[in-house]
């Protein structure tokens, strides 16, 4: 196995985990276990730095969720006592495995400390015992994300439920402007050049879908086709929206609109969830912020996405949905057929001068991003 480079990037300002299209559909975790089984203890020490890497990029992503999904409960006069009741709803439904309460930040600390337990491991030179205790950490981050991704989505059905379905896309404003401005403005071909901008966009994606630990053994890998005009990402099932609708396989728990969780699922049609009710009102922010906001001021959009509908709890793998990204090498070739569904028109000029957009504001500079 070659060694992974790990390297920072400029466009980013910051390091990710570099390799060819096919290496990046591999998870963090596979990668980790493939070194310690070879002996590369270095590239394992390496490998397992940036797995934390990885998660932080969500659990940073969700700790400001969270805050901004709760402002916008309060800024819209939802009572108090309510979100105290949706907030409360949540606590008790996430209990872990063995009873305890979800405390965020505890079980951020845990994971740390499990990690640096799996690179004590890796130096003494003890596969087995590091890839035990690997296999320890990756859990342990699978239960705060997860429980992470449904806070988010107890204070957004709540927001339907309070506000209306229209609610959503302008809370979506609220929670996705600081990410797409410190992120998807590196995809603007009038600031950056295509090949470039698309290398970024797919190496993003990759860590993005990892990070959340994609894949029904939820490990963070995933499918990566490569055609003459685009780009194709495949996960089965997501581990955000897409476990959302499916349920938790590995602790057994239903989908998130059924007992005891009883969380909305749009039900109206809408630009935003392609006009197809079902859409999971988390996965209805990748339409927004990787088809909506860049076809409104580029003119395209980053990423065509191909969400699953609720329900899919079939578990056949010959018959369970599974989520869709493309990215297309020349982002003015897309078909208009994606303009379509999300009510816009292909237009004949692209870039952000050439749709004369204003400069956005500057927010959150250092966000992380998660996709």
């Amino acid at each position: 196995m070659a060694e992974t480079q790990i390297a920072f990037t400029e466009l980013l300002g910051r390091r990710v985990r570099l390799g060819d299209w096919q290496d990046q559909k591999i998870s963090t975790y596979q990668k980790i276990n493939e070194a310690l089984d070879a002996g590369n203890w270095d590239d394992a020490a390496q490998l397992e730095s940036y797995f934390i890497d990885e998660a932080n990029v969500c659990f940073t992503l969700y700790r400001q969720w969270i805050g901004d999904l709760t402002g916008y409960l309060r800024d819209h006069d939802v009572d108090e006592a309510i979100i105290a009741a949706r907030n409360a709803q949540h606590a008790e439904v996430s209990k872990l495995p063995d009873g305890s309460p979800w405390q965020p930040r505890r079980h951020w600390d845990r994971f740390l400390s499990e990690m640096q337990a799996v690179t004590a491991a890796t130096y003494r030179e003890q596969p087995e015992d590091a890839k035990a205790r690997m296999a320890t950490a990756k859990e342990t981050w699978r239960q705060a994300h997860d429980r992470d991704v449904d806070h988010t989505y107890a204070l957004m059905s709540l927001i339907k439920e309070q506000l209306g379905e229209d609610a959503i896309r302008d809370m979506y404003d609220r929670v996705l402007l600081p990410l797409f401005v410190w992120r998807y403005e590196k995809f603007d071909i009038d600031k950056h050049p295509w090949d470039e901008a698309l290398e970024t966009l797919m190496l993003v994606a990759c860590e993005a879908m990892r990070g959340h630990l994609v894949g029904p053994e939820r490990t963070g890998d995933m499918e990566l086709i490569e055609e003459e005009d685009r780009f194709i990402l495949r996960f089965d099932p997501c581990g955000s929206g897409g476990r959302t609708i499916r349920g938790d396989w590995i602790e057994d728990t239903p989908a998130r609109m059924e007992p005891p969780y009883n969380w909305a699922v749009t039900d109206e049609k809408h630009s935003w969830n392609h006009y197809t009710p079902g859409v999971c009102l988390y996965c209805t922010h990748c339409i927004i912020l990787m088809e909506e906001m860049p076809i409104d001021r580029f003119g395209y959009p980053v990423r065509i996405i191909d969400p699953p509908t609720y329900p899919d709890t079939n578990r056949d793998p010959a018959v369970r949905q599974k989520c869709q990204w493309m990215m297309y090498k020349d982002p003015t070739n897309v078909p208009e057929q994606y303009y379509e569904r999300v009510g816009r028109t292909k237009p004949t000029a692209f870039g952000s001068k050439a749709l004369g957009a204003k400069e956005l504001p500057v927010l959150n500079a250092g966000l992380p991003g998660a996709g």
